[in-house]
């Protein structure tokens, strides 16, 4: 297996230990690191169980102290392999140009046709799907997008998100093994519910929809998927690692943000059990007053997120540390619209008012950074605005595009919190509070507005 810019250094926080600190490889790794150079480097296993690491044909290898977090997501990688899968190689991965910005280059490629009759599902990406087993020793597929250790982020492709370690030790994440290359789960998920979501009636006196004068939140609603009380995508591996390993299919269906995800057959051409890929819907949003922050939505730990955004309710996820506090805990907030402007042309438009009455169109909500920033975690709490009826009369609803937009608006009494919201206010989004709902979102790219409409790599099985 092959790797670049395998962090080869004896600093501590890097959290590998070298046998040999003071090797010449050692020193020319080091050295062309430090120049920004792109490094092949070869890691293997030798006799004794160390990883070895050399940089080209020819050059001595250096033996490194077990680093089990590494040894892990290798055995996770050749467990894919083994599957007939393609374990993502930073030696031979897609190269994106840097307008794409993407997050997660283990992604294959990517569809950013909006949606439109030929293309009814709008921009998706192709991720590798790993094969785990559910506590009854059933097949699961699965993906990873999130790892809390620096190094097991740059093997396998995906983002780095370092508070993502906070959760060892709380209910809110699942302890899982590795045999074999296989992970095992103690939980697992219901993907036969049938979804629905039915709008709420403004027009009734007194009721929540008076109060934010739209369909939201919703009269009725049933999500698609429904995880055990044993289920967190936060996963805890016995070195301490912990991942973002979220399920996207089993025996009872698939997920609903997987296209044509109606057929719900297990024949899906967008769910490939034979080379392991799977194609996954993207959500849009605007951050730092840029749009295409396009995400995934895989689980939410209350039932209306979950039926509104097709994703997995999931309730194990809201026992996460800590609502609406900032650093702390490993959740990062997040601003949805209760009741944005509507758009009929569907790209104007921002608001769970809008998304309730249409769960095809995205609530287009207001993040804060951008996953390369070391505070940010996958699992986003909802603090969500409601525009006031007097800013409603006098037509003064407008998209809002980022989160210094909103505290200007917040500020202005345009909006104000959600009446639900219950918990400190938030200075880090714009002064709102937390309605402790949390969705699992991993950023996947945000590209430049001249990239939409085009696809680029592998982007359909």
């Amino acid at each position: 297996m092959k790797t670049k810019k395998l962090l080869a250094t004896c600093i501590p926080p890097l959290m590998l230990t070298l046998a040999a600190c003071d090797s010449g490889t050692v020193n020319d790794i080091n050295s062309a690191l430090n120049a920004g150079e792109d490094v092949n480097i070869n890691v293997s296993t030798n006799d004794d169980g160390n990883l070895v690491i050399g940089t080209s044909p020819g050059s001595s290898p250096v033996d490194i102290a077990d680093t089990a977090a590494v040894r892990e997501a290798m055995a996770l990688l050749e467990g894919l392999e083994a599957d007939g899968g393609t374990p993502y190689d930073v030696n031979d991965a897609i190269v994106y140009p840097d307008e794409f910005e993407i997050f997660i280059p283990s992604v294959t490629g990517v569809d950013l046709r909006l949606a439109s009759e030929e293309n009814p599902s709008g921009p998706t990406a192709r991720i590798p799907m790993f094969r785990g087993l559910d506590p009854a020793g059933n097949s699961v597929d699965y993906v990873i997008t999130e790892a809390s250790d620096r190094n097991v982020a740059e093997l396998m492709g995906i983002i780095f998100a370092p508070r993502m370690a906070v959760v060892r030790g709380t209910p809110g994440v699942q302890e899982v093994s590795i045999s074999n290359g296989i992970m095992e789960f103690e939980g697992t998920v219901d993907f036969s519910p049938t979804r629905f979501v039915t709008p709420g009636d403004p027009t009734v006196p007194g009721s929540p929809n008076a109060l934010t004068g739209s369909a939201f939140p919703p009269a009725d609603l049933s999500p698609g998927a429904v995880a055990d009380a044993a289920w967190s995508s936060y996963v805890m591996l016995p070195s301490g690692l912990v991942l973002n390993a979220q399920v996207v299919a089993n025996s009872t269906g698939i997920h609903d943000r997987i296209p044509d995800s109606g057929q719900d057959d297990q024949s899906n051409p967008n769910l490939d059990r034979t080379n392991r890929f799977v194609v996954m819907q993207l959500l849009d949003g605007w951050q730092d007053g840029r749009r295409n922050y396009f995400h995934f939505v895989t689980d939410a730990s209350v039932p209306d997120a979950a039926a509104i955004e097709l994703g997995v309710f999931a309730p194990t996820v809201g026992l996460l540390p800590d609502a609406g506090v900032f650093t702390n805990g490993t959740r990062l907030g997040f601003a949805p619209s209760a009741n944005g402007i509507p758009d009929p042309s569907g790209n104007l438009g921002q608001g769970l008012n809008i998304s309730t009455i249409d769960q095809a169109i995205d609530p287009v909500n207001v993040f804060p950074i951008q996953p390369t920033d070391l505070r940010y975690t996958p699992m986003w709490d909802a603090h969500i605005y409601m525009w006031t009826l007097e800013a409603i009369e006098n037509n003064q609803r407008r998209l809002v595009t980022s989160i210094d937009d909103l505290r200007g608006l917040f500020e202005e009494g345009l909006v104000t919190n959600f009446f639900p919201n219950n918990g400190p206010e938030n200075d880090f989004i714009a002064g709102l509070m937390p309605t402790n709902a949390i969705i699992n979102c991993p950023v996947i790219m945000q590209p430049d507005d001249s990239l939409i409409g085009t696809t680029f790599g592998e982007y359909e099985n």
